[in-house]
């Protein structure tokens, strides 16, 4: 694995487009990739303030991500801009921005720390 795939027939929107490009980079490194490779999910990540949102959907080691978000994910975050800025950037660990309800989360919360390894540019 060494690309994010793009829903075919989609071009992303800012916040698919800067998530594709972290999650391309991080995917490159072995030890990130293996924290993910088995998962079977999907994941929708919304920025609050907009309404924007992307998911991103995990399969036999392979990642799609796509607009807007599906309508029964595994699990799901939510944020605004400047806090998911913060959480991607390293500047902000995503379990502190879970406890100081800068990052709202559901579904399946194991699933959101495994992909962490993933989403945090570093």
């Amino acid at each position: 694995m060494t690309e994010v795939r793009v829903k075919k027939g989609e071009e992303l929107n800012g916040l698919g487009a800067m998530l594709k490009e972290i999650l391309d980079q991080n995917i490159k490194d072995p030890g990130k990739y293996r924290s993910v490779r088995k998962l079977s999910a999907s994941v929708v990540i919304k920025e609050a303030t907009s309404g924007v949102a992307v998911t991103l959907i995990l399969k036999g080691g392979e990642i799609e991500i796509q607009n807007d978000a599906v309508e029964k994910p595994t699990a799901y975050m939510e944020a605004g801009f400047e806090n998911l800025a913060h959480i991607t950037s390293g500047q902000l660990n995503p379990i502190v921005a879970l406890l100081t309800r800068k990052l709202k989360s559901g579904g399946n919360p194991l699933l959101l720390l495994k992909i962490s390894n993933i989403m945090v540019l570093k």
